[in-house]
C-alpha cells in the first residue's frame, strides 16, 4: 500500500532537492561569481535560492553572484526580465544594489507569452497600475486561449504554459490567479499520473517546465499529479546526482552540451545547465516553503476548440498539438505513453527540436512520409480533429497526402495515403522499447504487450535517429502509396 500524498511530505521532498541544488551550485560557482558554463540568469536565481535557504551559510556565494551580475556586460541577449525576477526575491537587497546590477538594460519583451507575463509580474508594486492593466489586457488578447497560453502566437508549449501558470499563481492580483487556476487544470490533464507535464512543443521534457508545473499543481491542490512530477525529479536526481536539464534523457552532463550533441538530446541553443539548475532550485524551495490552503480543484478543461488533443484511457495516454509554425510545434505522430504511474513508458516520444542552429533535428527527423531516395520530406499543411480521429494534410515533393490517426481504447490506427510511391509512416519508437519483427508485416513489443500490424511490409531502421528523449528506431512502410498500421494493446489478433 502506497503512502498518502500529503502537503508535508511534498514540502520535505522539495526542500531536500532544493538543498541538493543549492550545494551543487555553490560547488560549481567560479571565484568571480559566474558558473562553469556560460549562463544567462543562473547567478540571480542561485543567489535567490541561497538567500532564502540559508543566507548566513551561503553569504560568500551570494555576494560573489551579485558582484558577477554587477560586472556582467549587458549584451543584446541580456535576460533582463529573468535576472530582475530572481533579484527581487532576495530579501534585503537594496534598490541601490539592484539598480547597480540592472543599470539601464532594456527589457527584452519578445513576442513570447512567458517573457511578457514575467515582465508584467516584475512591474507589480512599481506604482504602474494603468500600464500593468494594459499589459495584462494585451497578454490575454494575444496569448490566452482558455485553457491554454500560447508560447508564441498560434504555437503551444507545455513548458512555457506551465511557467505562465506558476507566475500567475503567485500573483497578488485576483484576476491573474483566476486565469492561473484554469491554466493549471490543463497542466493536470497533461500530467495525468505519469509525471510528464511538458511533452508538447518547445522545451519538451525539460526541468524548467517540470518545476513550474509542480508549483502550479501544488498551489491548486492537484496533489496526485504533483507527486508524479516530483517522483520524476527525484528519480532523475538519483540517476545523475543532480537535476538534469532534460528529464526525458537523465544522464551525466556532457562537457560540450548543446543541440548537436547526441549526449544532450532535446536541448536548444539557448539552454544552459546552470540556468535551469538554479531555476529549478528556486521553484522547489518555493514549493517547500509556500503555505498552500486546501482549495477545490478547477474543473477539467474543455479542449474541443483548442489545438490540443489528449486521449486518455486505462491503456495509454496520447497527446497531440495540432497548430504551430515549426516541426517542434506540431505533432504529426502522437506522443504516446503506455502503462500508468511510475511504470509509465514512452512509446512515441516528442520529436523535433532546435532548428535555428546545428542540431540533431531537421526535416528528416520528423515522423512524416519522405521520398524513398531521402531527398524530400513531407510538410504539414493542416491538422484537425473530429471526435477520436485526427487528420493531417501534408505535401511531399508537390504531391498532397493525408494521414489519419484514430484512437480507440486498446488500439491506435495510423493510415498514410498519397498519390505516389514513397516511404510512409516513418514513426520513431523510443529506444527503451524492445521491438521484435515477427513477420514482414508485424512487430511486437513483448515487454509492453503491444503489437504492430501493417497491411504492407514494415522495416525497422536503427540508423542515427533522435527524438527529444534520445535515440530512436524508425518504423517505415517503404515505397508504397498507402499504409495502415494498427498499434494494439493486449492482443495479437490481426
Amino acid at each position: 500500500m502506497s503512502l498518502p500524498v500529503t502537503r508535508t511530505s511534498m514540502a520535505k521532498r522539495s526542500h531536500r532537492l532544493a538543498r541538493l541544488i543549492a550545494d551543487q551550485l555553490a560547488e560549481r560557482q567560479q571565484p568571480d561569481g559566474t558558473f562553469e558554463q556560460h549562463s544567462f540568469y543562473a547567478p540571480a536565481f542561485a543567489a535567490a535560492l541561497w538567500a532564502q535557504l540559508d543566507p548566513a551559510l551561503y553569504a560568500p556565494q551570494i555576494e560573489a553572484a551579485l558582484s558577477a551580475l554587477e560586472a556582467e556586460q549587458q549584451t543584446p541577449r541580456y535576460h533582463r526580465e529573468f535576472i530582475e525576477h530572481g533579484l527581487r526575491k532576495i530579501s534585503g537587497l537594496c534598490d541601490k544594489r539592484l539598480n547597480a546590477i540592472l543599470r539601464t538594460a532594456p527589457t527584452q519583451s519578445p513576442d513570447v507569452a512567458n517573457w511578457q507575463v514575467l515582465g508584467m509580474i516584475n512591474s507589480i508594486g512599481k506604482n504602474r497600475k494603468l500600464i500593468n492593466w494594459l499589459h495584462w489586457a494585451f497578454i490575454r488578447l494575444r496569448y490566452w486561449r482558455a485553457p491554454l497560453f500560447w508560447d508564441r502566437p498560434t504555437c503551444f508549449s507545455g513548458q512555457y504554459h506551465a511557467f505562465c501558470a506558476a507566475l500567475l499563481s503567485d500573483s497578488p492580483e485576483a484576476a491573474h490567479r483566476i486565469i492561473a487556476a484554469k491554466a493549471t487544470a490543463l497542466i493536470a490533464e497533461l500530467s495525468g499520473d505519469h509525471g510528464y507535464a511538458n511533452l508538447l512543443g518547445r522545451g519538451a521534457g525539460q526541468s524548467f517546465g517540470a518545476v513550474c508545473a509542480l508549483y502550479a499543481l501544488t498551489k491548486h491542490g492537484f496533489q496526485t499529479q504533483a507527486d508524479a512530477i516530483l517522483f520524476r525529479l527525484e528519480t532523475a536526481a538519483l540517476m545523475t546526482g543532480t537535476i538534469p536539464l532534460n528529464l526525458l534523457f537523465p544522464a551525466d552532463l556532457s562537457s560540450d552540451p548543446g543541440p548537436a550533441n547526441p549526449a544532450t538530446p532535446g536541448w536548444y541553443s539557448y539552454n544552459r545547465h546552470d540556468d535551469y539548475l538554479a531555476f529549478a532550485g528556486y521553484w522547489l524551495l518555493k514549493i517547500a516553503t509556500s503555505p498552500t490552503e486546501p482549495r477545490p480543484q478547477p474543473t477539467a478543461p474543455n479542449l474541443k476548440a483548442t489545438p490540443i488533443a489528449i486521449f486518455s484511457n486505462a491503456t495509454y495516454q496520447a497527446q497531440m498539438c495540432l497548430g504551430g509554425k515549426r516541426s517542434f510545434d506540431l505533432t504529426p505522430c502522437p506522443v504516446v505513453l503506455t502503462g500508468s504511474g511510475t511504470t509509465t513508458t514512452l512509446l512515441f516520444a516528442p520529436t523535433g527540436g532546435e532548428e535555428d542552429a546545428t542540431s540533431l533535428y531537421g526535416p528528416a527527423s520528423i515522423p512524416l512520409p519522405a521520398t524513398s531516395d531521402g531527398k524530400y520530406f513531407a510538410q504539414i499543411r493542416k491538422a484537425s480533429r473530429i471526435k477520436n480521429t485526427v487528420r493531417i494534410n501534408f505535401k511531399l515533393a508537390g504531391v498532397s497526402g493525408e494521414r489519419t490517426i484514430t484512437f480507440e481504447d486498446t488500439q491506435i490506427t495510423i493510415t498514410d495515403k498519397i498519390a505516389t510511391k514513397c516511404d510512409l509512416l516513418r514513426l520513431l519508437v523510443h529506444h527503451d522499447v524492445k521491438l521484435v519483427q515477427t513477420t514482414k508485416q508485424q512487430l511486437h513489443a513483448p515487454d509492453l504487450g503491444i503489437s504492430f500490424h501493417e497491411d504492407r511490409n514494415l522495416v525497422i531502421d536503427e540508423t542515427n535517429h533522435f527524438t527529444a528523449a534520445g535515440s530512436a528506431r524508425r518504423v517505415v512502410a517503404p515505397h508504397t502509396d498507402h499504409a495502415t498500421l494498427r498499434i494494439c494493446w493486449g492482443t495479437d489478433d490481426v
